[in-house]
């Protein structure tokens, strides 16, 4: 029997030790207590594309354990047991399942937020709306959990959306501006004024965990210039329209203005809206997690104007309005069936 390789042993462990760092920062990022310099730290270990491979593959494994935990709950036929037992195994599965969901959830959101964001030139938290007031007249108002980057000199005017959505209201006169989120751009016009509105979410499945984006682009007033792309064709789009980029993308459809701008006024309006969309903007504005325990609740439909101080009022609105059950695992995390 020949002596092992010791070179392909010492590769091996070389793979194992590169996996376990993987792991280690996948861990680390999704704590959500990651620090501005981890996120530098890690930025660089990636830059080796050995690491970066491993890091989107921990990343891959993370996102797979979450929907293995997420799925519906299924609770095992018993004889011989009393029903009200049967009822309180099964609430407590559903807890269990909603906490994991919950858990992965929260760890998704933190990990799709990404080291860009954690170092952007304006930020803001849950439940946070801030208005930034920029030389010439440029305003531009970041919703709750956004993460925008600007770089503004004599000559450029440009933003980067990492997470979120912002407003952004260009005076006449100002130089054109232009605000990139994933691989497309919008650029308005030079010397006229324009409103807009730029929405951003990470892009379902692994693509998402490491940087893809969909982005809804709306225009309020005025005019801008759309690039879904790089070689892409562009979309001119005027008030009142609006062009969806990356899942679900289409062509320019219309919008109501006031609908698309309703959180500027403290206020969030929802027509016939899937319930998924309207927990996706309550989390955003509510301490803590809601979580749907189903696909059949994901998909109801909203109707309604809530209040953003007020989501416990909202939630429980919904809830009553679609009849739905709730299971509450302290003050933050709620599971909707």
């Amino acid at each position: 029997m020949s002596a092992p390789n010791q070179q392909s042993g010492s590769a091996d462990d070389t793979d194992k030790s590169v996996a376990q760092e993987a792991r280690a920062w996948v861990v680390r990022l999704t704590s959500g207590t990651a620090t501005q310099d981890e996120a530098r730290a890690l930025a660089a270990w990636r830059i080796d594309p050995e690491h970066d491979a491993a890091f989107r593959a921990a990343a891959g494994l993370w996102k797979q354990a979450g929907h293995a935990l997420a799925g519906p709950a299924r609770v095992p036929v018993t004889r011989g047991v009393p029903h009200e037992i049967s009822r309180r195994r099964m609430l407590r599965r559903v807890a269990a399942g909603g906490v994991a969901s919950a858990s992965i959830a929260a760890a998704g959101a933190t990990l799709a937020l990404r080291w860009p964001a954690l170092s952007a030139t304006y930020r803001t938290g849950t439940g946070e709306i801030r208005t930034v007031a920029l030389a010439g007249g440029l305003r531009i108002e970041l919703d709750a959990e956004t993460a925008l980057d600007a770089h503004l000199d004599d000559l450029r005017q440009d933003f980067v959306l990492h997470a979120g959505s912002v407003a952004v209201t260009i005076p006449t006169g100002r130089a054109a501006v232009a605000l990139g989120v994933g691989e497309a751009r919008l650029v308005t016009e030079p010397g006229q004024p324009a409103e807009f509105i730029v929405r951003c979410k990470p892009r379902e499945g692994l693509s998402g965990w490491v940087g893809g984006v969909d982005a809804e682009m709306s225009c309020l007033s005025g005019s801008v210039t759309i690039v879904p792309a790089s070689g892409t064709p562009a979309t001119r789009l005027t008030a009142g329209q609006e062009i969806r980029i990356g899942q679900g993308a289409g062509g320019v459809h219309p919008i109501d203005i006031a609908q698309a701008a309703a959180w500027r006024r403290g206020l969030l309006v929802f027509r016939d809206t899937p319930l998924s969309e309207v927990v996706d903007d309550l989390n955003r504005y509510r301490p803590g997690r809601i979580v749907l325990g189903s696909s059949a609740a994901a998909a109801r439909r909203v109707t309604g104007i809530f209040h953003l101080a007020r989501p416990d009022e909202a939630l429980s609105s919904i809830r009553t309005a679609l009849a739905l059950s709730e299971v509450r695992l302290g003050e933050r995390l709620v599971i909707l069936r």
